[in-house]
């Protein structure tokens, strides 16, 4: 699963997809869910847009938000199914955290690709209810055996290759899943402090290696 991770600078985000993002975005080293994030998704017209959305994917008619749907099933869950066909994004980011141990205290793993470059994870949205907010959630899948020992389950990291078609309304189930099935796992991980524990704490110390 994955339940926080770091946003890139707006000037990177803005250079990386050639887009530009609605006033108010600042990057957080420590995202969490119910927080705004940025994604890119298809506009009104088609083109692709830059939007800020509430990390946790709730449709107007569910009590409860889902932060992550597994890529495996997601267009056969009834809360998924319609997003996976109709209202797919991409999450941008520089990398996530991950808890590693059975028991607290817990050690905290952030992962990322070398030289922190932008990339982007599969996502669905939602356009809520009258009194919700657009929101998102990450699509997740099994981890391979060099990141596993770690946690068992990572963010689809999408494939710079893919973003056009996975953002594509013609892009039926079958392709998505091949997609979704072509998951990059070229990533580096390291330690962290338990300082990223804590939500409020959202500063570069958040991604400082440690021992």
């Amino acid at each position: 699963m994955c339940g926080r991770y770091l946003t890139p600078e707006e000037a990177d985000l803005e250079r990386a997809w050639d887009l530009t993002l609605p006033a108010g975005y600042r990057q957080s080293f420590n995202l969490a869910p119910s927080q705004q994030a940025p994604v890119v998704r298809p506009g009104r017209e088609g083109e692709r847009e830059l939007a800020l959305l509430v990390w946790g994917f709730r449709p107007h008619w569910a009590k409860r938000a889902w932060i992550n749907a597994r890529s495996e099933t997601v267009f056969a869950t009834r809360a998924f199914e319609q997003a996976a066909r109709r209202h797919r994004c991409l999450v941008p980011a520089l990398g996530w955290y991950e808890w590693q141990g059975e028991s607290a205290p817990k050690q905290p793993w952030l992962f990322h690709r070398d030289g922190f470059r932008p990339f982007a994870f599969a996502g669905i949205w939602t356009p809520g209810g009258p009194e919700l907010p657009h929101s998102f959630a990450i699509l997740t899948t099994d981890a391979p055996p060099a990141l596993a020992g770690i946690h068992d389950r990572m963010p689809v990291v999408v494939d710079e290759a893919d973003y056009a078609r996975w953002l594509a309304p013609d892009c039926g189930e079958e392709e998505a899943e091949a997609i979704l099935g072509n998951n990059r796992s070229d990533m580096a991980a390291y330690k962290v402090s338990p300082y990223v524990n804590k939500p409020e704490h959202n500063d570069a110390a958040c991604i400082r290696p440690v021992d």
